[in-house]
């Protein structure tokens, strides 16, 4: 039996890109969101000042406490969350999250040609369906979509392993009809 080339990215190089997004990730997350709850704090500064602007010096010095801190809470909080999408939302654009491009990584159709935003996008709600679902339950108040949505990305996380077969490719691959390759040997 011949040994063939097999180009696609296995199981151990993508958990090293996803390992390096996890960091990056945090770190474009962490300083959105620090830079929101700056925002945040000035803002709910200025809203505990007009709630209470009647009331005595000490009492208003705390009202712009309690708002600047909520503001400032609420800031670091929407900022992560906020942050974390648009550090995904990379990979749904380009085809490759900055940890791929770190390493020389890139979404392609399974037959090794090049794909296109939509595909790339395809592949990113697939992968991302947790997330998704998430998101719709909060859109639509439709709170059936939360464990619907916990079950598929407990799904999805074990069909990661699916990477370690000889196809290379896990189970949003295998849906999205993707593999991972290095860019030079996208066709």
């Amino acid at each position: 039996m011949e040994l063939q080339f097999n180009p696609r990215i296995g199981f151990g190089p993508r958990l090293g890109a996803a390992i390096l997004d996890v960091i990056l990730g945090g770190l474009f997350a962490s300083g959105f969101g620090v830079f929101l709850a700056f925002l945040g704090l000035g803002a709910g500064g200025v809203l505990g000042l007009a709630i209470d602007e009647q009331a005595e010096l000490e009492t208003s010095l705390e009202a712009i406490g309690v708002g600047a801190g909520i503001g400032a809470v609420m800031g670091m909080l929407g900022g992560v969350i906020i942050g974390y999408f648009i550090y995904s939302i990379i990979e749904a654009i380009t085809g490759a999250s900055p940890g791929k491009m770190m390493l020389g990584y890139k979404v392609a159709n399974a037959d090794g040609t090049g794909g296109d935003t939509s595909l790339y996008l395809k592949r990113w709600a697939i992968k991302n369906a947790s997330s998704v679902f998430s998101m719709l339950t909060l859109v639509t108040g439709f709170i059936l979509l939360k464990p619907l949505g916990s079950i598929i990305g407990f799904v999805m996380f074990l069909g990661c392993f699916l990477a370690l077969r000889d196809d290379k490719q896990a189970l949003h691959d295998k849906i999205a009809k993707t593999a991972i390759y290095n860019k030079r040997n996208i066709i």
